[in-house]
């Protein structure tokens, strides 16, 4: 039987009847004396009395789908372009580095690959059986992985000429536990995935060689390479927190729940690593931060808003900043030289919670929203730069090609979207 399987009503036996037999179901209570004056009540009003038919409840969700309606009628679609092949949620993507190329992955079990300028589907990958959560191109274009919420992952090899076809040939595929998260070294062709059950692989591609970065029955949330590329920072969800040294597969610092400065059991995690430094932060979604180096914790914050997703600002930044988005609408950008708020942007939209964040250059930093809108923001001063629309709900992902100043996006309402972003300026 499956957990969320409803267990069986038990059905009488003979011993039930002796029970049934001493429950008097012939005698009459006497009635008392207000009984004579007991209100009488249709069916109707008792079946209403009793919610069975909740008007109200009705009218209420009524009234919030035409709100919903209304809000999505006016809408303004500034995208270049919209990629529909999808039938449901999409919530991967990823821009090829050199070639006009999008793929994108959905619950639909499907990722396509598609033509940026046109729209034009180029390549379907069907052999998914879950939901495609995470496609990415190796950082030089050669390959592409995608992997799904079960573990299946394929990698393809992108055709030497780019009007061969097919475009891509399968390579390699490895079937592991549920997956919580994957992505592509950022200097070789090194694919990276951590699991629910705790196991990071690493595998070399297209040979399948792997390294196993050992679990301890604790789903691992989340996973980001050091700046130097040599370190893999994660994070888990019993609250555990870990520098792994990739070459050796040994655990260079850590942090438990029985550290003092320890997360404790967690719902959510995000880390991120400074580029030019061994500078790491973790922090969970009650808002707690963690700052630490090779050696160690070096201190916590709590931050007034909860965090939903963190990013350090470039390395050619004036300024040593990072920015936390939260689902009530706030991006908080910190120093942490300081350890203290910079200045709070918020969204120009009331809790219009923030999914994801992205530093477009050193000054400007884009988030998606739940409500599907695409905001710019000044790092320094908080202000609101421009905004961008077209989507009606949560903004999954998204990927920003600053050669040509595109931006990539995908979301609930099962479509993925081109933008062209405004000149940045300073």
């Amino acid at each position: 039987m499956r957990d969320n399987t409803p267990p069986h009503r038990p059905d009488f036996d003979d011993g039930d009847d002796e029970l049934l037999e001493e429950i008097d179901l012939e005698g009459e209570q006497p009635l008392d004396e207000d009984d004579d004056d007991m209100e009488e009540v249709t069916l109707e009003q008792l079946e209403a009395r009793l919610g069975m038919h909740d008007d109200f409840d009705d009218e209420e969700a009524d009234e919030e789908e035409l709100r919903d309606r209304e809000r999505i009628a006016g809408i303004k679609d500034d995208a270049l372009l919209t990629f529909r092949q999808h039938k449901a949620p999409v919530f991967a993507c990823s821009l090829h580095p050199t070639y006009n190329w999008a793929v994108t992955g959905s619950e639909d079990d499907r990722a396509y690959v598609w033509d940026t300028s046109t729209g034009e589907e180029l390549f379907e990958i069907k052999e998914h059986k879950d939901t495609v959560t995470e496609a990415h191109f190796s950082h030089d274009g050669l390959y592409l992985a995608t992997g799904d919420l079960s573990g299946e992952i394929f990698v393809f090899k992108v055709s030497e000429q780019r009007e061969e076809r097919p475009i891509l040939s399968k390579v390699w595929e490895y079937s592991m536990s549920d997956m919580s998260w994957m992505f592509w070294h950022r200097g070789a062709h090194v694919l990276l995935a951590g699991s629910d059950s705790g196991e990071v692989f690493v595998w070399r591609i297209p040979s399948g060689d792997c390294k196993i970065l050992a679990g301890q029955s604790s789903r691992c949330e989340t996973g980001e390479l050091s700046g130097d590329g040599k370190k893999l920072f994660t994070a888990y969800i019993n609250g555990t927190v870990k520098l792994w040294d990739l070459k050796t597969c040994q655990v260079l610092m850590e942090v438990n729940e029985q550290h003092p400065m320890g997360f404790g059991e967690i719902t959510h995690a995000v880390v991120a690593c400074e580029r030019e430094s061994p500078f790491y932060i973790c922090a969970e979604a009650s808002g707690k931060l963690l700052f630490c180096t090779n050696n160690g914790p070096v201190s916590t914050v709590q931050s007034e808003h909860g965090v939903e997703c963190l990013a350090f600002a470039p390395p050619t930044a004036d300024l040593k900043l990072f920015a936390c988005g939260s689902l009530d609408g706030y991006i908080s950008i910190w120093d942490y030289s300081k350890y203290s708020i910079r200045t709070v942007c918020e969204s120009p939209v009331p809790n219009d919670g923030v999914l994801r964040i992205k530093w477009l250059n050193d000054h400007t930093i884009l988030a998606a929203t739940s409500q599907g809108n695409l905001n710019a923001f000044d790092a320094r001063s908080g202000s609101l730069k421009f905004t961008l629309t077209g989507h009606f709900y949560h903004i999954y992902e998204m990927a920003y090609k600053p050669q040509e100043n595109l931006l990539l996006t995908v979301c609930e309402d099962n479509t993925a979207k081109i933008f062209q972003v405004p000149t940045l300026g300073d």
